[in-house]
């Protein structure tokens, strides 16, 4: 029989039971403390951060990798790293405690582009879900041929966070992802799934700044969540939306952004393409989306930036901004794991 440990929360604003040689993740998860992950508690991708105050063991070549020394030495660890063998003492953001499980209903599935779709899923237990613009949730594909354990993957809302009964996601289709496979080859309409959320610090900023955002690809679904956001609380923030594509086909939504250009005073919003075909009969911008973005962008001293997108996409957009004068503190992004 296994011994049992008390990981007491926040100062003791909650407590509970843990068993020897669980992992902390584990331990939490069982006791439907919703701590965030994008790879499902397996190490890879460094979001399940909390800080341990007591009983924390040394850092793991895993933890070196995804936390800095000073973090480290002021006990934060990985959640999925640290095994319990003592009683624990750890602190975690209040926003982890409106983290919870849903079950929703698979209720559309629209096909965007070639490989990206509309998901729109609707709460079945609770009947309410806790939804933040710019947050991602955990879905849990189930088990299958496909993935027979099932798998877990982080995808960003894209819905209007007013409807708490159905959610909407944007998702593309990634060449080895198990997740989004079973998405797009087996997923049909009254499937039932899991979602865990919300989760992620990604954010419409409450400052008098203009905005620029900037997405990539399936990088606009969190971007729509915020803008509808700004819509339906008629937010007073001026902003510029580039959206990148390869060629005409990879673009989509366009009819409900340039809406959107009537509906938010002061938002403009900039498609641009990198590799046009000749079909496209494309009259818009063309190139990479750094270089719309530099033509556009004079002064971007007292402005701010909201990044969707590749790693690859991120790290070119936070360099031209950086030229064009913003501060490093004023660049919110959300890279995709």
């Amino acid at each position: 029989m296994s011994d049992n440990y008390e990981i007491s929360i926040n100062h003791g604003a909650k407590t509970i039971s843990a068993q020897s040689g669980e992992s902390l993740f584990q331990a939490l998860t069982r006791n439907r403390v919703f701590i965030p992950t994008a790879c499902g508690g397996r190490g890879i991708c460094g979001l399940c951060r909390l800080k341990i105050t007591e009983g924390a063991q040394q850092p793991n070549d895993t933890e070196k990798k995804h936390l800095k020394d000073h973090e480290l030495q002021d006990g934060m660890r990985l959640a999925c790293q640290s095994l319990v063998k003592s009683n624990l003492a750890i602190e975690i953001p209040e926003a982890y405690y409106q983290a919870s499980q849903y079950r929703v209903k698979i209720s559309k599935i629209t096909q965007l582009t070639h490989d990206i779709l509309l998901l729109r899923c609707q709460a079945v237990e609770p009947k309410f879900i806790h939804v933040e613009a710019g947050a991602w949730m955990l879905f849990h594909a189930p088990p299958s041929d496909i993935c027979p354990d099932g798998v877990k993957r982080s995808f960003s809302i894209a819905s209007d966070t007013r409807n708490k009964q159905a959610l909407e996601f944007i998702i593309r289709r990634t060449p080895k992802g198990l997740c989004t496979k079973w998405i797009f080859e087996q997923m049909q309409v009254g499937d039932e799934v899991t979602l865990e959320g919300p989760h992620g610090d990604f954010r419409l900023h409450d400052t008098p700044k203009d905005a620029i955002f900037i997405a990539g690809g399936s990088g606009l679904s969190a971007i729509r969540s915020i803008l509808l956001e700004i819509k339906s609380q008629k937010i007073p923030k001026r902003a510029t939306l580039f959206f990148g594509a390869v060629s005409r086909r990879d673009l989509y939504l366009l009819d409900e952004l340039q809406t959107l250009e009537k509906d938010i005073p002061g938002f403009t919003f900039i498609p641009a393409l990198s590799a046009p075909a000749a079909d496209d009969n494309w009259q818009g911008e063309t190139g990479l989306i750094t270089d719309v973005v530099a033509k556009h962008l004079q002064d971007a001293q007292n402005k701010e930036a909201y990044l969707c997108g590749s790693p690859g996409m991120l790290d070119a957009c936070i360099k031209v901004l950086s030229s064009k004068g913003m501060p490093e503190s004023a660049i919110f992004f959300d890279k995709f794991v």
